[in-house]
């Protein structure tokens, strides 16, 4: 993989975090569409662009951030302890099993598929006790390569009847600290000599990721409660597409 791969791989992680095609199977899926060499140390090397758009959508957000009320703060840690305890017990065991081309593939389509039926429901609510105790199941779920932590949550606030502004804002506020978890703590565990064989790639990645993050927030924020069609349908045509290049044996 080159560095211009790499930032372009970037571009488009730091969008995925803000529009719900999982940006995991953006990174395992794009390189092998594409015909890319794959990053060295690809587990390392993802972790390295999610902590980059994690920066640049937590600086976009900081304003929102900063004003959130104490009680809703700890309410929103809380909800992403079941995911963050489950990442640390079963994540290495789920991506052996289903961290492939195709099972990839399957659960970004299958997901997205949901996606699409759940945007379909009429507004009814807002996010609730019972709202928010599916949005952290949903993101346990989302441990499961191609599936989304932030397109999990918005599946199931929809299916629910939240407004798709709530259930976006919800969402994306949501997958943050559960994101910057997930991304550092692989970091911290990889050899010095990892890192520093994939610095060239990191140079121009995560930049790529924390600015195209940010800036997809800017962007969504022109449009808070767009339909999420158009993400889902992508997420179908990307699944097709890897699976017929990779036909089951």
């Amino acid at each position: 993989m080159t560095p211009a791969q790499a930032a372009a791989l970037g571009l488009v992680q730091g969008v995925a975090e803000v529009v719900p095609v999982s940006s995991s199977a953006q990174l395992a899926l794009l390189p092998d569409l594409l015909g890319w060499a794959p990053p060295p140390h690809r587990t390392a090397f993802a972790a390295a662009l999610h902590t980059g758009s994690t920066v640049g959508i937590a600086w976009a957000l900081r304003d929102e951030l900063r004003d959130l009320p104490p009680a809703a703060a700890a309410g929103l840690l809380a909800s992403c302890l079941p995911a963050a305890a489950a990442g640390l017990l079963v994540d290495d065991a789920v991506e052996r099993r289903l961290g492939g081309p195709r099972p990839t593939a399957a659960l970004l389509g299958a997901a997205g598929a949901l996606l699409l039926l759940a945007d379909r429901r009429p507004a009814r609510r807002g996010v609730g006790r019972t709202e928010a105790v599916l949005a952290a199941a949903a993101q346990v779920l989302a441990l499961a390569p191609g599936v989304s932590r932030y397109g999990a949550v918005l599946t199931a606030l929809r299916a629910r009847g939240v407004d798709r502004e709530a259930a976006a804002r919800h969402a994306l506020l949501m997958s943050l600290p559960v994101t910057a978890g997930a991304s550092l703590l692989p970091l911290a565990r990889a050899d010095r000599g990892v890192l520093r064989e994939l610095a060239p790639l990191l140079a121009a990645g995560v930049p790529a990721a924390a600015l195209s993050g940010a800036t997809a927030v800017t962007v969504r924020r022109r449009r808070p409660g767009r339909s999420a069609t158009a993400a889902a349908v992508y997420r179908l045509g990307l699944a097709a597409a890897v699976l017929a290049r990779r036909p089951a044996h």
